[in-house]
């Protein structure tokens, strides 16, 4: 396993990081529940030398948190947890009890890492970010980062003197997903702050298993990759599911003639770009993380890596700038 400082910390963070989203269960995850498989999960990512878990409150109604308590209890010194509040709930008021409830479920007095998750539009930076540096000298938190800023909102944060403060911005990243390019990649580079992607495969899309929009489960059709005709997906656009399954059928040919599994070169793809300090994964069950775990062990050409790259060139500029994988560039959360 190789490590990165976590800037403004002491930590040395792996570069892989588990996503422990699906570990709250719920719809999304068709009710994939299973404490006793994610529990072995988290087990084999601390043997395999992972450290970084993600978790936030809205996961399963906190259950997210409450597993990894669980996980933690009796090594809490062996984890690096980075948590996250929506955007509406970054009110002084709602903030703080967030954490604090984090700190319950997780049975432990501080969280390494916390993100405004979004920016909101109504709610004032200096309020959102002034309780950060509260919770932070109080010991709650130990870092603070941001999560899904958009071009203005990074500069916002910025011309309240606060990149400094800022440790690291996780954001949507896939050889599927490449709005970030479209500028928020470049402020953040030029802002001296790291990038941790997450949907690192697309939510399966880069796993290899399907060939068409019909193989996709149906909970997973909510994103705009898909055609809002669908009734799992709500959107209002039209999709991108000719160029999705294009440019998947494309990086199925790359990867083979080169010799290499789909999934660990997507996620190998994302260290050579820019800013890229971490890649968050989501698998459900340990052998699904050993797989992902290739990616550390797969070497891309640089001519392969441009390859990659443009097999799915056409895909991005159907998707466009916007950034948000749920919601219309009208609704989109980003800005």
């Amino acid at each position: 396993m190789n490590y990165f400082k976590l800037k403004t910390t002491t930590e040395n963070v792996s570069v892989i990081a588990l996503g422990c989203w699906a570990f709250g269960g719920g719809d999304y995850w068709a009710n994939s529940e299973n404490d006793g498989e994610s529990l072995a999960t988290i087990d084999r990512a601390l043997d395999l030398g992972i450290n970084f878990f993600d978790t936030a409150d809205s996961y399963g109604g906190g259950h997210s948190d409450e597993v990894l308590g669980r996980a933690m209890k009796g090594r809490r010194d062996k984890f690096v947890i980075a948590s996250k509040a929506y955007l509406d709930m970054l009110r002084e008021k709602d903030l703080t009890e967030t954490v604090e409830r984090g700190l319950r479920r997780m049975g432990t007095d501080y969280i390494d890492l916390f993100y405004p998750h979004f920016a909101s539009r109504e709610i004032p930076f200096e309020e959102t970010f002034g309780t950060l540096l509260k919770l932070k000298r109080q010991g709650k938190i130990r870092a603070i980062g941001m999560s899904n800023f958009g071009v203005r909102s990074i500069r916002r944060v910025a011309a309240l003197g606060l990149m400094d403060e800022i440790a690291i911005h996780q954001l949507p990243y896939s050889l599927l997903w490449r709005a970030i390019e479209y500028g928020i990649q470049q402020e953040t580079v030029d802002s001296g702050v790291g990038i941790i992607c997450y949907s690192t495969l697309a939510q399966g899309l880069l796993s290899g298993r399907f060939d068409q929009a019909e193989d996709v489960p149906s909970n997973f059709k909510v994103l705009r990759f898909f055609n809002s005709e669908r009734v799992e997906a709500a959107h209002g656009e039209k999709g991108c599911e000719k160029e999705t399954f294009e440019a998947i059928r494309s990086l199925k040919e790359i990867c083979a003639e080169a010799g290499v599994p789909m999934p660990a070169a997507a996620l190998a793809w994302l260290y050579h770009q820019p800013g890229v300090q971490c890649v968050l994964t989501g698998p459900r069950c340990p052998q699904r993380l050993v797989e992902n775990l290739e990616a550390l062990e797969t070497r891309l050409s640089p001519r392969l890596a441009e390859q990659m790259t443009a097999a799915t060139d056409k895909l991005k500029a159907c998707l466009g700038k916007n950034p948000d994988m749920w919601m219309s560039e009208e609704e989109s959360r980003f800005f």
